[in-house]
């Protein structure tokens, strides 16, 4: 085999000169071989279904390159394959191009697919890692990617996750779609490889593919079993396959650049592979206006007063009595929910007031007072679904929701509330997507989005902003985009014309959204979602270390959350009784909150305007053996940091010991419920539930 490389001083990759087929991938750091076998080394896979054969593939393999042009610094190679031939279809007039560059941020695959064919190019896997390689067998090795709230981990050895069921693969199989996600790392606990897709249009969807071959060993349950142990069993070789599968829809006639994808090996914990994404990151993002209130330390309440089950539970006029209570405990705003017609997840998407729950002046006016108070209204608000079940839906809106290849509208199954009959799933009411590349349903979105500036409301968190219930594509010949669309590219145009209205209606509107994907913090600057458990991994907060996340407390003793939440910088948002009932009600909860949002206004160049290390710089051990949950804060200005250390258990204090690489200063120690600062030699006393912040003066 003849080859053709690319190496600098942290990689090296080599190719197939007659096929293309990536055959090596070594990381020059660790040694590490990740793409290990070079005869299961891989070049492209391509979809173009055949009228009467959908599974209609173009094996790379099996094709031999028209050119492989290396450039004369070897940092650079353009491969192209002309006229390939398909499993079922024969022979296919098209090119396909990628172009290669090496550099400080890895390999970059550029390709463009040119279709002069009569098929749709449906989908493209490029690049390809045929034998994704374990860095050592002494240690696991996971799949990470942004998750809806933290990082997803998700195991690909000694087991490996099958996320599909048995009967739709031949091989257990991983998928990690973009922008849901726009990397995927995969990492042992001492290095990995950063994978990601460096597009911030989401022209298309990707979807980062990983296959066992040829299974499990021992099948522990249909969805997870152990990978076997030797490079071989039952005479077939053991590999995962990895891939970015582009689904770009290539039209005849049509030249289409598919999705930039970046690989970088990486030494070091998953810290060093989200680096690499943070890199390019830096390369787009900017972040939104925020109001002066809400780039302080404050917290939220979130209340519900309707439901499509008819609670009725608050008239907007008694409003301004949980305007009050947050007023005396010092909560910054409220997020008002269900004080649309109809209730939450009823009537979508009209944002009209509710005629048995007062009047629209009675709810502006009651805003107003509560405003006059100190503390913001932020509506909830919905532009995803329309509501099936009402006559809006069946006269008019069907005309503009999303719609899949058979001409059938996307269906969500919608959200249950309150009653028994709606529990049982009897009369739920049942949501559709809507098509956000549609102008004329973004036209009908900013007119119900201008209801609640005309409100005066400070702001809205717009719900569910980061999904759209399984839809990924709109085949729609009606709505006037191209066919497919790609509905996640019609979030940010959705996104653009809110902003074009405030930025002359409203300019200190606040923008907040539920558990907002990356592309999407360029529009919100508050992302919202519930805590996944104690072993929370907050990836968005290393990437973003100042954006406003905001978490749920629904427990009546809360610690713990509010615990992570000093750790992670996450803003409190109160919600007794599920969202529907009043501050007062957990009174622990709120107390412990109180403290905690005390003590970071104190010290908030420590913990509020310092920029978020994760478990980075520090480490913290228990008689000498590392120990976990902490985090550290570094002052951008003058290096000086905070560690926030925490003791999840319930019953007995811990005795710690912390240090701090470099450190120059001297230690003092300050809590919540003892916040004057106390010397500190290094040694802590933790107590169960609560945290210690140790300062470096």
């Amino acid at each position: 085999m003849e080859v053709v490389s690319l190496q600098n001083d942290v990689l090296r990759a080599a190719f197939d000169r007659r096929t293309g087929a990536l055959v090596e991938l070594v990381s020059k750091r660790t040694g590490w071989r990740v793409q290990n076998r070079p005869e299961l080394g891989h070049s492209f896979r391509l979809w173009a279904p055949l009228p009467d054969r959908r599974n209609n593939q173009v094996n790379g393999d099996e094709q031999t390159l028209t050119r492989c042009e290396p450039s004369a610094d070897g940092k650079r190679l353009t491969l192209t394959w002309e006229r390939p031939r398909s499993a079922h279809g024969g022979v296919l007039d098209l090119t396909l191009r990628a172009e290669i560059t090496l550099d400080d941020s890895g390999l970059t695959f550029q390709t463009t697919v040119t279709n002069r064919s009569p098929l749709t190019i449906e989908a493209v896997a490029y690049p390809c890692l045929g034998d994704l390689s374990v860095p050592s067998p002494a240690e696991p090795l996971d799949r990470l990617t942004w998750s809806y709230a933290g990082a997803a981990r998700v195991s690909l050895w000694p087991k490996f996750i099958n996320e599909r069921g048995y009967f739709g693969c031949d091989y257990p199989i991983q998928l990690a779609p973009v922008p849901d996600t726009q990397f995927v790392l995969i990492a042992s606990p001492t290095q990995g490889l950063y994978a990601g897709c460096h597009d911030a249009t989401a022209r298309h969807l990707v979807q980062f593919i990983f296959e066992l071959k040829p299974g499990f060993r021992d099948q522990g349950s249909i969805s997870e079993g152990l990978v076997p142990r030797e490079p071989a069993i039952g005479g077939t070789p053991v590999h995962i396959e990895f891939s970015a599968v582009h689904l770009p829809y290539v039209a005849p006639g049509e030249s289409t650049p598919l999705a930039p994808i970046a690989l970088q090996p990486y030494a070091g914990s998953w810290h060093q592979g989200v680096d690499e994404y943070k890199r390019w990151r830096e390369t787009w993002h900017k972040p939104p206006h925020t109001p002066a209130w809400a780039r302080q330390v404050h917290s939220w309440q979130q209340i519900h007063i309707n439901s499509p089950e008819d609670e009725l539970r608050c008239p907007y006029p008694k409003l301004v009595k949980y305007g009050e209570d947050c007023a005396r405990h010092g909560v910054a705003a409220i997020q008002l929910v269900g004080w649309n017609d109809g209730g939450q997840d009823r009537g979508n998407p009209s944002h009209d007031t509710d005629p048995r729950l007062g009047t629209w002046a009675e709810l502006r006016d009651a805003i107003a007072a509560i405003h006059k108070l100190g503390v913001k209204i932020v509506l909830f608000n919905k532009y995803v679904w329309a509501d099936r079940s009402q006559d809006w839906f069946r006269r008019e809106l069907i005309r503009y929701a999303s719609k899949d290849p058979y001409g059938d509208y996307h269906l969500h199954s919608g959200y249950q509330y309150q009653t028994p009959t709606q529990l049982s799933d009897l009369n739920t009411r049942r949501l559709i997507p809507m098509c956000t590349n549609s102008a004329a349903w973004r036209e009908i979105a900013c007119q119900e989005f201008r209801k609640g500036i005309a409100l005066g409301a400070a702001g809205m968190l717009y719900d569910e902003c980061c999904h759209l219930g399984g839809a990924r594509y709109c085949f729609d010949t009606g709505h006037g985009h191209r066919v497919p669309a790609y509905l996640y590219a019609g979030d940010a145009g959705l996104e653009q014309a809110f902003h074009a209205i405030t930025d002359h209606e409203a300019p200190d509107y606040l923008y907040a959204g539920e558990a907002c994907y990356d592309l999407q913090y360029r529009h919100y600057s508050v992302s919202y979602f519930r805590l996944n458990g104690l072993q929370h991994l907050p990836i968005q907060r290393y990437i973003d270390p100042y954006a406003g996340i905001m978490v749920a407390l629904t427990g009546h003793d809360d610690r713990h959350s509010i615990n992570q939440c000093l750790m992670y910088r996450y803003i409190l948002s109160y919600e007794p009784r599920n969202f529907k009932g009043r501050l007062d009600e957990f009174p622990l909860t709120l107390e412990y909150g109180k403290q905690m949002d005390a003590l970071r206004r104190r010290y908030t160049a420590y913990l509020w305007d310092a920029e978020f290390r994760d478990t980075l710089e520090v480490s913290v051990t228990a008689d000498g053996r590392p120990y976990y949950p902490y985090t550290t804060f570094r002052q951008p200005d003058t290096g000086k940091r905070a560690v926030v250390v925490s003791n999840f258990g319930d019953d007995s204090p811990l005795r710690l010991a912390v240090e701090l690489d470099g450190k120059t200063g001297k230690l003092v120690t300050v809590t919540p419920e003892a916040p004057e600062p106390q010397p500190c030699d290094g040694k802590l006393i933790v107590p169960a539930r609560s945290a210690v912040v140790v300062l470096e003066t």
